[in-house]
């Protein structure tokens, strides 16, 4: 799926993204936080904000979203 939409270096710049977002982060091998970041950036990059930046900031706000969705209110 990903591979028909994105040339080499946007998948390489979404992996980095997503590696940059999950590390040192203690829920960051986490299959549902991953996934939850992972989909955000592929949001950012199919509206065609590919850089490396832009991918890292949209996984980071998918990232303060999920968290905010697990604790208790």
């Amino acid at each position: 799926m990903i591979s028909e939409h994105f040339d080499t270096r946007t998948r390489i710049n979404m992996k980095l993204a997503l590696d940059r977002v999950c590390r040192n982060r203690p829920d960051g091998e986490d299959h549902g936080f991953r996934k939850s970041v992972a989909e955000n950036i592929i949001r950012c990059a199919l509206t065609g904000r590919t850089g490396i930046g832009q991918l890292v900031d949209a996984g980071e706000r998918a990232m303060i979203r999920t968290r905010s969705q697990r604790e208790p209110a």
